[in-house]
């Protein structure tokens, strides 16, 4: 049995722990594995190498993924899912292993469909894979935010000052309200939870009445500067203008997705990839691995990508915002 490995998409903290732990209980079962680097794009490249686990141990700490991630506009015409799978047949491969979110499992679910045997782990900052209840990187993403607000508060308590937040999530929320609980921030604001210059003016009178010093807005990307809303720089300086107190934007970027994977994200994404590598040898293909109220599970690949989306959590953002700001 030889199999394949690549993450696809937004690289996420411990998709490196998914890949160790792909090779070394493929190995411990008789089975070969190549590694694909650069994700789909990367396959239809042919980038094929052999593991070495020893260097790939090196980065079992680190938030990159050692592979390689892309995403490949080539991959997602029909032409290109074509010779995927014709290169995956010439390189002898018998399992295609896809790390990545929602974009990467629906072309794996594509590949299925031609014949392609495969098997996805859910590897993504985002939690927005709905046949999991986490995925790999989140809880790691959501510490850097949490640690970067923490930062913020103390210099806006010491200035009496206002601050958004902009955190990732691609629009899903899990990271801002989770974030937002964490870091008892005054507002949190999803696609759901829309707040204008006037509600955030509102809320910071409030909370200053409240002897609070600071202000935090842990706001969602993707949902200020389009759809005909102002941008958060816009809404700052007129949130600024009428508190008549130093308003700022922080847009955490890219820093969350790098740095010391989190335990709790190297210990699902060893647990899935070894429960992976069990499907593949009882010969359970095409199956979605995620965790389950804190049990690893398996579903149909098909039936996977079918799954309505995660709900947003916006009344669970409501009702911590108004605990946090009494």
């Amino acid at each position: 049995m030889r199999i394949a490995v690549l993450a696809s998409g937004g690289n996420s903290p411990a998709m490196n722990n998914a890949v160790i732990t792909l090779v070394k209980s493929a190995r411990l079962n008789g089975m070969d594995v190549k590694l694909i680097y650069d994700g789909y794009q990367g396959l239809l490249e042919h980038k094929f190498y052999d593991a070495n686990i020893r260097y790939l141990e090196e980065f079992a700490s680190r938030g990159n993924v050692v592979i390689g991630t892309a995403r490949s506009p080539e991959f997602m015409k029909p032409e290109g899912k074509r010779n995927a799978m014709q290169i995956l047949k010439n390189e002898n491969i018998d399992v295609l292993v896809v790390i990545g979110g929602d974009g990467s499992y629906q072309g794996a679910a594509d590949l299925a469909k031609m014949g392609v045997k495969v098997m996805t782990l859910p590897g993504t900052i985002d939690n927005d894979v709905s046949s999991t209840d986490s995925t790999i990187g989140f809880y790691s993403c959501l510490d850097v935010i949490v640690q970067s607000i923490d930062r913020l508060r103390d210099s806006f308590d010491s200035h009496s000052g206002i601050c958004f937040v902009e955190v990732m999530g691609r629009g899903f929320s899990d990271l801002a309200v989770q974030a937002g609980i964490a870091t008892v921030a005054e507002a949190i604001v999803t696609k759901e939870n829309i707040l204008k210059a006037k509600d955030f003016v509102q809320i910071a009178n409030e909370t200053k009445s409240n002897k609070k010093r600071s202000c935090i807005f842990v706001i969602t990307e993707k949902i200020y500067g389009k759809n005909n809303l102002p941008t958060l720089d816009s809404i700052a300086k007129e949130v600024e203008k009428y508190t008549n107190r130093v308003c700022r934007v922080n847009v955490i970027g890219h820093i969350q997705r790098g740095g010391t994977p989190a335990a709790i994200d190297r210990y699902w994404a060893s647990m899935m990839a070894n429960h992976c590598i069990k499907c593949i040898k009882a010969k359970r293909f095409n199956r979605a691995i995620g965790e389950e109220r804190r049990e690893l599970v398996d579903i149909d690949i098909f039936k996977a990508v079918k799954l309505p989306r995660k709900h947003n959590r916006t009344k669970l953002a409501n009702e911590f915002e108004r605990i946090n700001r009494i």
